[in-house]
């Protein structure tokens, strides 16, 4: 467990990482990333992984949210299966955020390996 974490702080800033759902776990066991929710609204409010905020990459407001966020802070994005959260990874790469993780699969392999989510009653 402890190379896997530590394969994740080692990596180059600004590059996005791709991590598996057990080292998207890992991190937020640590309280060591901010997870982001990059799918819409409804969807979140369906559905999403504790403690995650929701930013939608879909929203004309994703670039004036961002400039207001701390560009240190690991940031670890997720969408329904990896396509709108890469697309927002990239935005953020090019805003200058320096460590960036983009959780493989999304929400709904980390659903699949048994994770809890939150869901809508």
């Amino acid at each position: 467990m402890l190379s896997v974490l530590n394969s994740c702080f080692t990596e180059n800033a600004g590059v996005i990482n791709v991590v598996s759902v057990e080292e998207a776990d890992a991190l937020m066991e640590l309280n060591n990333v901010k997870v982001i929710d990059v799918r819409s609204e409804l969807q979140y409010s369906d559905k999403h992984i504790n403690k995650a905020i929701n930013i939608e990459v879909e929203n004309d407001d994703l670039n004036t949210v961002l400039d207001v966020m701390d560009k240190n802070e690991p940031l670890l994005v997720y969408c329904n299966k990896g396509g709108q959260s890469e697309r927002c990874a990239k935005v953020l790469q090019e805003k200058g955020f320096k460590l960036i993780y983009n959780l493989d699969g999304g929400i709904a392999k980390w659903e699949e390996s048994g994770r809890e989510v939150i869901v809508k009653n």
